[in-house]
Formats: structure tokens, sequence, C-alpha cells
């Protein structure tokens, strides 16, 4: 699994502040779970059905967002949610919101030498939204995490392309 690199410039160096104490008014209001599949062909159902796959010969949905147009790929869905403890399907609608309304965008350099754009979203709940678009054929939806302000701090690091504040 690749990781970022070393070295990379984080939000501490930058000024910006800890997620983990940033004020209410730069957080978007909670963003509601979705029921979890209980198989991996449901969760994968749940995420195209919520990300605008309507038809069954659909192979990529286009999304607009601060860094240009990224693919949601039907082939690359499964990735996200093959890890079934997890249940990330329940976070589809936190990720989307965050693909929509960042609270930053990192560019960030993984040690297999290609950059990742971290989507991370702020919100009034514990759950916090970490998206993750690769630079393969184009910008693609590669995968999101939810977590809490702590972990997410962490994924702040490269160069900052975006932010809302």
């Amino acid at each position: 699994m690749a990781r970022a690199i070393k070295g990379l410039v984080t939000f501490k160096e930058l000024g910006l502040p800890d997620l983990r104490e940033l004020e209410s008014e730069f957080r978007l209001d909670p963003t509601p779970e979705i029921e979890a599949g209980d198989s991996l062909e449901a969760a994968i159902a749940l995420l195209e059905l919520h990300m605008g796959f309507t038809e069954p010969e659909m192979l990529i949905v286009p999304k607009q967002t601060i860094i240009g147009t990224l693919n949601i790929l039907r082939d690359k869905l499964e990735h996200i949610v093959e890890k079934r403890l997890d249940a990330r399907e329940r976070y589809v609608l936190l990720a989307l919101d965050t693909l929509a309304n960042p609270y930053e965008v990192w560019e960030t350099l993984y040690d297999d030498n290609q950059v990742r754009f971290l989507f991370i979203g702020a919100y009034r709940q514990k759950q916090q939204m970490l998206v993750v678009v690769a630079p393969w054929e184009g910008k693609i939806l590669w995968n999101f995490m939810h977590t809490d302000a702590r972990s997410l701090n962490k994924h702040r690091q490269g160069d900052l392309r975006y932010k809302r504040h």
C-alpha cells in the first residue's frame, strides 16, 4: 500500500488550525449515514445508487470539483467497501458532500511517485471525512474513509491546493 512520503509540509507548518479545535463556523452541518449493506454486493449497489449510476451500462459518473472533473468508475467501487467490517458505504453521502464542499484539498506525493488529492471534510459531528482522488486515468475517486479529527490531521500534508476559511 502506497503512503505519503516523509518530509512534506504539514498543516502545522502552514499555521493552520488543528481540526480538533476547529471552530464550528468552519464546519459543515452533519451529514447522515445510510444503512449498511448486508453483503459486498449490497454495499456496491448502495454506492452505485448514491453516486449516480442510474443505468446498468454506465461505467463512469463525472463529478465537478474544485480541482476539476474527476470520474467515479464503477469498477473501482469494490475497493472502497471490500473491508466489510468498516461498512464504508454508510458514509457515501459524507464523501460526496466532501467532494462538493471540501474544507481543504491537499496534493500529496506518495512513495510510488504519484500524487493523490486528499479532500478533507470538516463537519459538526464525530465522523469527519477523507476522500482520496488518484491520478490514474485522469482523476478518479479511489477511496474514502470516515475518521475522527485527530486522525484526519495526519493527512493534511503536501501542497495545500484549496482551503475554505
